[in-house]
């Protein structure tokens, strides 16, 4: 109840905030992982939000194998293959496999330096990219029936209705994770993954004269 007090309740947006407590911190033999974690560094957060995408072009294999064993069944029995029927596998097997290599890229993608957020869309319509203090977010389950998925991050779409599941299942940890990895003003997130780009992200800082935290948050940034 206390964490739904600070940061809103279910239904509502969550507001940009910054706290140290619940961050999500990565590590970085996570970030190692290319399935998941393209690129991870001081400029740019992105993740693949495609990894089941692999299914299309297997079902589209699928269709074709079952039009492949009905037609050998059809010649078996000497009986006349149905055009309809070859017709629709054929179809929906290329459309699979169409879409598993031209839908356009299922990605994350946070640009740290520009202050610009990139999440997917519906099916094959071109992902969304937005200001990230423009961002609307909640969180949302998808099946409130018998078996529930577990609530997940949600970025509402601008047209005002639909909206993008992203990250995991930690919704407070995740989106205070990308509220401090979108301040350029503060240092990198906590977690191992962003050790190596510290120093560079302060020299960088240090330069501009350390700006003020862009975000506000639960602790002082000297």
């Amino acid at each position: 109840m206390k964490i739904k007090k600070r940061y809103g309740k279910h239904g509502g947006y969550l507001p940009h905030c910054v706290d140290r407590d619940i961050t999500r911190r990565i590590k970085k033999e996570e970030a190692n992982n290319p399935e998941y974690y393209i690129r991870v560094d001081d400029k740019f957060f992105i993740l693949n939000h495609a990894l089941g995408s692999d299914a299309y072009k297997y079902f589209g294999f699928l269709l074709y194998g079952l039009l492949f064993i009905y037609i050998i069944g059809r010649f078996s029995i000497n009986k006349e293959i149905g055009f309809g029927f070859s017709f629709l596998l054929i179809l929906a097997g290329s459309l699979s496999i169409l879409f598993y290599y031209k839908h356009p890229k299922k990605e994350l993608i946070l640009d740290r330096m520009n202050g610009m957020i990139t999440f997917p869309n519906y099916f094959y319509f071109k992902p969304f990219t937005i200001p990230f203090e423009d961002c609307l977010v909640a969180w949302s389950v998808k099946n409130s029936g018998v078996s529930p998925t577990a609530p997940r991050l949600s970025l509402l779409h601008p047209n005002g209705f639909t909206s993008t599941d992203v990250m995991g299942a930690d919704i407070l940890e995740d989106w205070c994770f990308m509220n401090w990895y979108m301040d350029k003003n503060r240092p990198l997130p906590p977690g191992t993954a962003f050790d190596e780009y510290r120093l560079q992200d302060f020299e960088r800082r240090k330069a501009e004269g350390f700006p003020k935290p862009l975000i506000p948050g639960t602790f002082h940034t000297p």
